[in-house]
């Protein structure tokens, strides 16, 4: 066998074959390139068409900062004082068990008696606002809150509480950040019709839904250390679908961007 002769062969054709799929790429992203977004008022259209509807968006947007805060580590000293057993996860997360379930005050389960709860009982409870009562489960989820703005789906910013068949509290979790800080610059908001327009090109919106809530708040961005992170202002979204049921959706308010979060519905610079 000549395997000179072979060696020539194989280089021609793979270097054909090289030559082919280069082309294929500069197609490809050709194609890409010279796609164009649909304008707004495509967008709004596309939405009537398929039923999704909104109203009272909010308006005049203020810039926001990104925002940066450290991970609390926890003592018992942080804990009610009587009636408890305290345990303290990595000395990130409040373990409080109840000896004798802690009876609510007013309407089992209501979102007025949770947060009369917190206040009285968690360490800084005013710091947390309620973002769901989940009643087959009985619990409870509040997020952390910083300048009225709430840190959505945070593991370090939350409080979990939990109820018997009572409705009296046998036990909550707690994490928490401290030190919240600005950073120097704000930024330049996206508006409340833009995050929508996102999710809807992002296919992220089922017809026929009516969205009942936009607001601003913020979702975390980067691990910046090991006890520190960094948020993101963040759009969100809440949706009532077609057969009643809750959504949840978030986009980053800052770059554009659907935000991808762990939801209980089921969901730098």
């Amino acid at each position: 066998m000549d395997w000179n002769k072979t060696k020539t062969i194989f280089i021609i054709v793979f270097s054909i074959l090289n030559v082919f799929l280069y082309s294929l790429y500069l197609d490809r992203y050709t194609e890409a390139e010279n796609l164009e977004e649909l304008p707004e008022s495509s967008v709004d259209e596309k939405l009537k068409d398929d039923k999704i509807t909104y109203s009272n968006l909010p308006e005049n947007v203020q810039d926001m900062p990104y925002i940066r805060g450290d991970i609390k580590t926890f003592t018992a000293k942080e804990a009610p004082k009587d009636n408890v057993r305290v345990n303290i996860q990595d000395g990130k997360q409040l373990q409080v068990a109840f000896e004798k379930p802690a009876a609510l005050a007013g309407e089992p389960e209501s979102a007025e008696a949770l947060i009369a709860f917190l206040k009285k009982e968690v360490y800084k409870g005013t710091s947390y606002g309620l973002w769901e009562i989940d009643k087959e489960q009985n619990k409870a989820v509040f997020f952390q809150i910083f300048n009225d703005d709430m840190l959505y789906f945070s593991e370090y910013g939350k409080v979990t509480v939990y109820w018997n068949e009572d409705g009296d509290v046998v036990r909550y979790e707690q994490t928490m950040f401290t030190d919240i800080i600005e950073n120097q610059e704000s930024k330049k908001l996206l508006s409340a019709i833009t995050a929508i327009h996102t999710l809807y090109q992002k296919n992220a919106l089922e017809p026929n839904l009516t969205i009942t809530k936009t607001e601003l708040g913020y979702s975390m961005h980067v691990q910046v250390s090991e006890s520190r992170q960094m948020f993101v202002p963040t759009w969100h979204i809440e949706a009532e679908l077609s057969d009643g049921s809750r959504q949840d959706y978030f986009v980053n308010a800052v770059k554009d961007g659907v935000i991808e979060l762990n939801q209980p519905q089921e969901a730098v610079e």
